[in-house]
C-alpha cells in the first residue's frame, strides 16, 4: 500500500496528466470558432466506444447517399439525454468534413480521428470528407433566433445563417443587390464606391441600417441608372416578398456552392426539437424544408438536427415533450441517439480517473471499508439507481457514489425540462465545479481528506440557484428551515435531499434513503437515528411545510400548509 502521507488530500489521488482546474466549457456551442478554443475542445473529446459505433453508422449511410445521390434519406436526428454530448457529436463530425477548417495547422477532421480507436473509422471518415467535399453551414436556434420575432420559421433564420455565410447583408434587398452585382462581376466596383463614399469597408458596415439607408440608394442609382432611375429609388426597406419554400432551399444552395466552390452541402442545426416543439406550424415548415433540400439536393445536400427529444409520440427523456414531434420521423429517418450512460464514462475520462497510486489507495480503503459503506448506503425500492457497486466502480467515481452520478444526471435532466436547459451546466461542468470550488469559506473538494464522500447536499449546493429557478414553491418550503433552525446543518441537509428527491419523484422519498444519501465519509457508522431526529423535529415545527405521507417525506406547498395548520390546531374530540 502507498505513503498514506502521499494519498491524505483527494486530489492527489487523480491522474496527474489531467488537471482539475483546466478551463471546461460549460456547454459545447456552435458559436465557439477560435482556433485555440477549438483545439481545446477536440483535445478534450472523449469518444466512447457507442458514439464511435454511431459515427461510423452515419457516415456508412452519408457514403451511400452521396455515391448513389437520387431519392436516398438525408435527414439526420441526433437525440440524447441533456448533456449527452448532441452538439459536440454533430459540430466535430461538421468541422471535419468541411476541409476548410484547421487547428494547429492541421485539418480538423485529423483532429477528429485522433480520437476514434477504430482504424475502420477514422478510415471512412478520410474517405468521405475526400471523395465529396463539403460546405458545412451551422445554425445554433437557441443563439441565432431572429431579435423581435417570435419563433421564425426554421427556413427562414437558415437563410438569414446562409446569407452571413456567404459574406452578404442581412438586409435582404441589399443581400439580393450584392448576389446581382457579384454575378456581373461587378461587386469590387460597389465596394470601391462605398470605400470613396463613406471611407469605410464594405463589410464594417453592411448591416448598419442607418448607413444602409442613406448610402446604398444612391450607389445602387450610381452603378443601375435604368432600374434605379434616382438616387432614391433603390429601398432597403423590407416588403412583402412571395417566394416558395422549394425556391429559398434553391436559392440557399446556390449560394453557398458559388461562394464554397462545392457541390455538396450539409446544413447542421442545433437545438431544433427545443425550438420546434411547441408550435405544429414550425414543426411542417422544419418537414417541408427537410422534404426539399432531399428533392432538390439530389443526395447532395443533408440536414442534421441535434434534440433532446426522440421522434417517438412521448418521449419522458425530453426537455419539451411534443405529441406531433413525431411527424418529422419520415423526414429523418437516419438516427443518433447517445444516452446518459456515456456521460458517466466521459467524466471518468475527463476528470475522475484515478492515478496508479491513486487506485491502489482507493483499493485499500474499499477492501477496509466497503461492505459497511455498501449497508449504510443501500438504497430501499430505487429501482431507477442500482446502489450496488464493487471496488472498480467505486474508484472509477470516488468521491461520488454511483447513485449520486446517476441522481446528478436526472436532475439535470428534470431542470432542462423545466427551463428548456438555459443557463445549465453541463455534467461534467458540474462535477468540476464540486472538486475545485472553494464555497463560504469552506475548503473545496479536492482539499477534503481521502474517506469524504460527496451526498446529495453537494450536488443540491452546486446546482442550488438552477433549482431554485425550476423549483420555486419547493425551494421556498425549504427556505423555512433556516428561519426555524438557524445554524443547524443536520435539518439543512435533510432538506436539501428531500428537495432533490422531490423533484426527481421516481425515488421513494423514505427516512431510510435520504440517511443513506446523506451518508458523508467512508469510515463513517450509519447516520440513521440522527436524520430520523432531525426529520421528527421538522415535522413538530408547524412554522416549516414539511410532512410524512405514508412514509413518504414531502415539502408542501403554501396552500397545503396552511390547511395543515389549520387542521393541526383544532382539538380532538
Amino acid at each position: 500500500m502507498p505513503d498514506e502521507k502521499s494519498m491524505d488530500k483527494i486530489e492527489l489521488l487523480f491522474d496527474e496528466s489531467r488537471d482539475l482546474h483546466r478551463t471546461i466549457e460549460k456547454v459545447i456551442t456552435y458559436g465557439v470558432d477560435q482556433e485555440d478554443r477549438l483545439g481545446t475542445e477536440i483535445r478534450e473529446y472523449i469518444v466512447t466506444e457507442h458514439m464511435e459505433a454511431e459515427f461510423e453508422d452515419l457516415l456508412t449511410k452519408m457514403q451511400i447517399s452521396m455515391e448513389e445521390g437520387g431519392a436516398h434519406e438525408n435527414g439526420v436526428w441526433v437525440s440524447g439525454f441533456y448533456g449527452s454530448g448532441k452538439s459536440s457529436f454533430s459540430k466535430y463530425l461538421g468541422l471535419a468534413l468541411d476541409d476548410g477548417h484547421q487547428v494547429g495547422g492541421q485539418p480538423f477532421l485529423k483532429h477528429l480521428q485522433d480520437r476514434f480507436k477504430k482504424v475502420t473509422t477514422k478510415q471512412l471518415l478520410a474517405k468521405v470528407n475526400k471523395s465529396y467535399p463539403a460546405a458545412v453551414v451551422f445554425l445554433d436556434l437557441a443563439a441565432d433566433m431572429l431579435a423581435g420575432s417570435t419563433m421564425e420559421e426554421v427556413s427562414t433564420v437558415l437563410y438569414y445563417k446562409v446569407l452571413e455565410y456567404a459574406g452578404y447583408s442581412r438586409n435582404l434587398k441589399v443581400a439580393h443587390l450584392e448576389r446581382r452585382l457579384e454575378k456581373e462581376g461587378r461587386y469590387d466596383e460597389f465596394k470601391q464606391l462605398v470605400k470613396e463614399r463613406a471611407d469605410v469597408e464594405w463589410q464594417e458596415i453592411q448591416n448598419d441600417p442607418l448607413v444602409l439607408d442613406g448610402l446604398v440608394p444612391d450607389i445602387a442609382h450610381t452603378l443601375y441608372p435604368k432600374l434605379f432611375s434616382t438616387p432614391t429609388s433603390f429601398s432597403t426597406e423590407a416588403a412583402d416578398h412571395v417566394q416558395f419554400e422549394t425556391d429559398r432551399v434553391a436559392e440557399m444552395l446556390e449560394i453557398i456552392r458559388d461562394r464554397s466552390g462545392k457541390d455538396y452541402v450539409i446544413f447542421v442545426l442545433d437545438e431544433v426539437g427545443q425550438y420546434v416543439a411547441s408550435s405544429s406550424n414550425l414543426i411542417l415548415n422544419l418537414q417541408s424544408l427537410a422534404e426539399n433540400l432531399k428533392t432538390i439536393g439530389n443526395g447532395k445536400a443533408w440536414i442534421f438536427c441535434t434534440a433532446q427529444q426522440m421522434l417517438t409520440e412521448d418521449d419522458e427523456k425530453a426537455a419539451i415533450n411534443s405529441p406531433e414531434l413525431f411527424k418529422l420521423k419520415d423526414r429523418f429517418p437516419i438516427v443518433v441517439d447517445l444516452p446518459a450512460t456515456d456521460i458517466k464514462e466521459i467524466c471518468h475520462e475527463r476528470l475522475l480517473r484515478k492515478s496508479p497510486k491513486g487506485t491502489e489507495a482507493l483499493s485499500a480503503l474499499f477492501d477496509a471499508k466497503g461492505a459497511g459503506l455498501k449497508t449504510h448506503t443501500k438504497l430501499e425500492n430505487a429501482k431507477y439507481y442500482n446502489s450496488e457497486f464493487d471496488a472498480d466502480t467505486f474508484v472509477a467515481l470516488y468521491p461520488f457514489l454511483p447513485a449520486h452520478f446517476e441522481i446528478l444526471l436526472q436532475l439535470l435532466g428534470v431542470l432542462a425540462k423545466s427551463t428548456g436547459g438555459i443557463g445549465l451546466r453541463s455534467a461534467i461542468k458540474v462535477i468540476q465545479e464540486i472538486l475545485i470550488d472553494e464555497n463560504e469559506g469552506q475548503v473545496s473538494v479536492c482539499q477534503q481528506s481521502v474517506g469524504w464522500l460527496a451526498t446529495l447536499v453537494t450536488v443540491f449546493e452546486a446546482l442550488e440557484k438552477d433549482i431554485e429557478r425550476a423549483a420555486k414553491p419547493v425551494y421556498s418550503a425549504y427556505g423555512k428551515i433556516a428561519i426555524q433552525f438557524p445554524g443547524s446543518a443536520i435539518h439543512a441537509n435533510v432538506g436539501k435531499t428531500v428537495v432533490v428527491l422531490q423533484l426527481l419523484n421516481n425515488i421513494p422519498v423514505t427516512r431510510k434513503n435520504v440517511a443513506a444519501l446523506m451518508h458523508s465519509a467512508v469510515s463513517a457508522d450509519s447516520n440513521l437515528k440522527a436524520v430520523d431526529a432531525a426529520i421528527d423535529e421538522l415535522i413538530a415545527q408547524p412554522n416549516v411545510p414539511f410532512d410524512e405521507r405514508d412514509g413518504s417525506l414531502v415539502f408542501l406547498s403554501e396552500r397545503l400548509s396552511e390547511i395543515q395548520k389549520i387542521r393541526s390546531d383544532i382539538p380532538p374530540r
